[in-house]
Parts: structure tokens; C-alpha cells; sequence
């Protein structure tokens, strides 16, 4: 059997067009898979932006709190800046709400437990102070009940005002752990 120059033509353009839709049909795969690695990676940064602002954002109240923590203690007298509602347990301002729900949200149950934990040392030890402020100013009534109040209060802020140190040290090895858990392994640093 012989080919015709005919058949021969017809074979050379069909394998000319299978090999073009071949290419085609590798090229449109190639370019969105391409294009789905991009829109993940962009996703995977956005949501690390925000995971990264939430640590952030918790760093910098628990810098601040455990700044007027230490001078409060330093003074053995609370800020007047500090709002009343603050030493309401049940009170959470607006600011606390946000970071609680942005760590909620972009990080690990275990930074918002600390970070919970963090506050509420906080304010035991702003308590504890208060408690102690109040024991020095205290003018009235015999000298050895006066001298009794202070002696009491004294270990109790000075425990509590440690024990708020102590949380805040565990908030931050928790943020440090969160913010490398964001990280390629080999980007983290030991």
C-alpha cells in the first residue's frame, strides 16, 4: 500500500493540528494553574497581613498596660488616666473587644487565652495597688490598724503586680510563636 501525496498532505495537517490544540490546551492549563498559585499566595499574605496586625495590635496594649502596671507599682498610686470602668471586671472596652476578635479570627485560641489572661492580671495588679494606695493615704484611726492595712496590702500588689509580669510574658512567647507560625520554616528564626 502507497501513500498519496494527498494523504500524506492531510496527515502532516492533522498532526500540525493535533499539536496546535495540544499547545493550546497546555498553555490555557499552564496559565491557570499559574494564575490560581498568584490568587492563593495573594490570599495566604492578606490573611497573614491581618494575623500580623492582630499580634501587633495585642503587643502594643500589652506594652502599654504592663508600662502603667510598673508605674503604678513604682509610685504605689494609680494613674488618673486610667478610666474607672477599667477596674469593672466586666467591663471590656471597645479597643479590647477588636484585638480579642481580630486574635480570634487570624490566630490560635492559645494567644487569645493568654492575651485574656494578660488583661485580667493586669487588672488585679491595678486593683492590688489601688488597694495599697488607698492603705498609704489613709490618715484616720489608730497607727498600729494603719501600719496592720499596709503590711496586708503590701505582698498582696506586690504578688499580683508579679503574677501580671508573668502573664504578660507568657502573652508575648504566645505572640512570638503566633507570628512565626505565619512564616515559611525556613524564614523562622530559633
Amino acid at each position: 500500500m502507497t501513500i498519496s501525496p494527498v494523504a500524506l498532505a492531510l496527515i502532516g495537517i492533522g498532526a500540525t493540528v493535533l499539536g496546535a490544540v495540544l499547545a493550546m490546551i497546555s498553555t490555557l492549563i499552564s496559565t491557570r494553574m499559574t494564575q490560581r498559585a498568584t490568587r492563593d499566595r495573594e490570599s495566604d499574605f492578606k490573611v497573614w497581613e491581618r494575623r500580623a496586625d492582630a499580634i501587633e495590635e495585642a503587643h502594643r496594649k500589652m506594652l502599654a498596660l504592663g508600662n502603667a502596671r510598673d508605674l503604678a507599682w513604682q509610685r504605689r498610686e494609680v494613674p488618673t488616666n486610667l478610666s474607672p470602668q477599667g477596674f469593672d471586671s466586666g467591663h471590656q472596652d471597645e479597643h479590647f473587644r477588636l484585638v480579642v476578635t481580630k486574635l480570634m479570627l487570624y490566630t490560635t485560641d492559645e494567644l487569645v487565652e493568654a492575651y485574656q489572661a494578660s488583661n485580667t492580671a493586669f487588672l488585679k495588679s491595678i486593683l492590688a495597688i489601688q488597694m495599697l494606695e488607698l492603705a498609704l493615704a489613709e490618715t484616720g484611726g489608730p497607727q498600729a490598724t494603719r501600719r496592720r492595712d499596709i503590711n496586708l496590702r503590701a505582698p498582696v500588689a506586690a504578688q499580683a503586680v508579679a503574677d501580671s509580669q508573668a502573664a504578660d510574658e507568657r502573652l508575648a512567647a504566645a505572640l512570638r510563636e503566633s507570628a512565626l507560625l505565619g512564616l515559611a520554616p525556613e524564614r523562622q528564626r530559633h
